[in-house]
C-alpha cells in the first residue's frame, strides 16, 4: 500500500501552482487578444487538469499532449506573426510556452508527483 508523504503533497501543490499560472496567463492573453473562442480551450484544459489531479493516466497523457502542442503552436505563432503581435502578446505567449514546457517536464520526470499519482490510482481501486 502506497503512503502519501509530505514530499508527494508538495509535488502536487507545485503542480497546482503551475496550473494556476498557466490558466491565469492564458486567460489574460485571450482577453488581450479578444479571442473569445479560446475560452472553450481553457475550460477543457481545466477539466483535464482536474482529472490529472485525480490520478487518471489518460488525463495526464492528454495534458502532456495539450501542453506540448501549445508550446509548438505558440512559438510558431510568435515567429510567424512577430511584426503583427504587440510586445505584451509576444512576451506573454513565450512565457506561456515556457510554463507549458515546464508542466510537461514536471509531469513526466518528478518522482514525488509520480508517487502522488500512484497513491491516487490506488485509492480509486479501493473505492
Amino acid at each position: 500500500m502506497i503512503q502519501l508523504d509530505s514530499s508527494a503533497l508538495q509535488a502536487r501543490n507545485r503542480l497546482l501552482v503551475m496550473f494556476a499560472l498557466l490558466c491565469i496567463l492564458d486567460t489574460t492573453l485571450v482577453i488581450l487578444a479578444r479571442d473569445r473562442w479560446a475560452f472553450g480551450r481553457i475550460i477543457f484544459t481545466v477539466i483535464v487538469m482536474y482529472f490529472v489531479l485525480q490520478g487518471r493516466t489518460w488525463a495526464k497523457w492528454l495534458l502532456v499532449g495539450i501542453c506540448s502542442l501549445l508550446v509548438v503552436l505558440l512559438i510558431a505563432m510568435v515567429v510567424a506573426l512577430k511584426a503583427k503581435l504587440s510586445m505584451v502578446l509576444t512576451l506573454g505567449s513565450l512565457l506561456l510556452s515556457v510554463i507549458s514546457a515546464v508542466i510537461v517536464i514536471y509531469l513526466l520526470r518528478d518522482q514525488d508527483l509520480s508517487r502522488y499519482f500512484a497513491y491516487k490510482k490506488q485509492s480509486h481501486r479501493l473505492d
